[in-house]
């Protein structure tokens, strides 16, 4: 049950069912609202349905259906979509130097413009840190610049906030000692996407709290390359995760290392040391195994950009892919941010056309 299509001297089947349940004409699509006009009991028949005659001619196919329907559609179209073909941002896997260097700058003035918001949602993408300069040290100035990218996220811990004032949270972000580079909010159902860290205030007599990123992906890579098995158990064995205060108590269940079900390639990492629970994962001598060997790699040299945030310049971490951590610190250090969301990070990617 194939329509055969030609592209140069290659044939590629196409599921008919899956042709006509994908009809772009006006009956069967609303292309002003983006969504499908077909009803359940439309879509039952279909089921059954069967090719009348199609042709493919200038970049074309028309298709005409044994119900009489006749469809029209481009043949690019149908071949990228059946064939799960995206455009997207390859990453670049990164050591501690090359986060340090190769990721975009953009001047808080340049954000206000489409140019410049792209710049930075690319380098975001392509190795998991853009920066912006030229910030007002303010939690406004702060949102105001992430909202050039997508609204704040609401968490427990507000919309935007603030650490190192008014600790209302029994979190170790909250103290002064060291922090080991981390993924947030691995016990959320979705992981928050993006991190903003804004350093607002740093005295003279702050020492240390230098703040500490390690590429999770380039991790990953590595621990592939060095133990095949480490790296298949930490994508397959599943932890769970909690974060629990007053009135609130959050669970998530998942892998270390997550990999996309579509692309087969690794599209998050879970890696918070500190939010496992006491549940015993399925494999437990293959999970320390596996998971001792992630963190000795992490524990290398060559793997950390340690930097100390300065007022006016903030950093926008993936979550997903980017851990963070802090040394150890005295004094006062004065930090804002927030979360965005990976849906709506992802969303304003697709409005400027950097991934479909």
């Amino acid at each position: 049950m194939t329509v055969q299509l030609k592209i140069g001297k290659e044939n590629i089947p196409i599921n008919i069912r899956w042709l006509r349940d994908n009809c772009r004409c006006s009956e069967c699509y609303d292309h002003n609202n983006h969504n499908r006009k077909t009803t359940t009991q439309q879509f039952l028949k279909s089921i059954n349905i069967k090719i009348q005659d199609y042709t493919q001619a200038d970049n074309n196919l028309f298709v005409g259906w044994s119900d009489g329907h006749k469809s029209a559609y481009h043949t690019k179209w149908v071949i990228d979509t059946w064939a799960g073909n995206r455009k997207k941002i390859e990453p670049i896997f990164c050591f501690g130097k090359e986060l340090e260097k190769l990721p975009s700058k953009v001047s808080y003035s340049d954000l206000t413009l489409k140019e410049g918001q792209k710049e930075l949602i690319k380098s975001i993408l392509k190795y998991g840190v853009g920066i912006v300069t030229n910030v007002e040290p303010t939690l406004e100035a702060t949102e105001k610049l992430v909202r050039h990218i997508a609204q704040p996220q609401e968490t427990i811990f507000g919309t935007m906030w603030t650490v190192g004032i008014n600790e209302n949270h029994k979190d170790p972000a909250y103290l002064n000692g060291p922090l080991i580079v981390h993924n947030d909010s691995t016990y959320f159902n979705e992981s928050t996407g993006l991190q903003v860290f804004h350093m607002l205030e740093r005295d003279v007599n702050c020492k240390g709290g230098l703040s500490t990123i390690v590429d999770g992906f380039k991790v990953a890579e590595i621990l592939k390359k060095e133990n095949p098995l480490h790296f298949k158990n930490l994508t397959e064995i599943e932890i769970e995760s909690e974060y629990i205060e007053p009135g609130f108590h959050y669970k998530c269940t998942g892998p270390v290392i997550k990999i996309d079900p579509t692309t087969k390639e690794v599209h998050q990492i879970r890696f918070n040391i500190y939010d496992r629970s006491a549940r015993p994962p399925s494999h437990v001598n293959e999970f320390y195994e596996s998971y001792a060997h992630f963190i000795e790699i992490l524990g290398r040299e060559e793997m950390y950009w340690n930097h100390c945030m300065q007022p006016g310049t903030v950093m926008i971490y993936n979550n997903w892919r980017v851990l963070h951590g802090r040394t150890s610190f005295t004094g006062k250090r004065i930090f804002g941010g927030c979360y965005v969301s990976m849906t709506e990070f992802l969303s304003k990617a697709r409005t400027f056309k950097l991934i479909s």
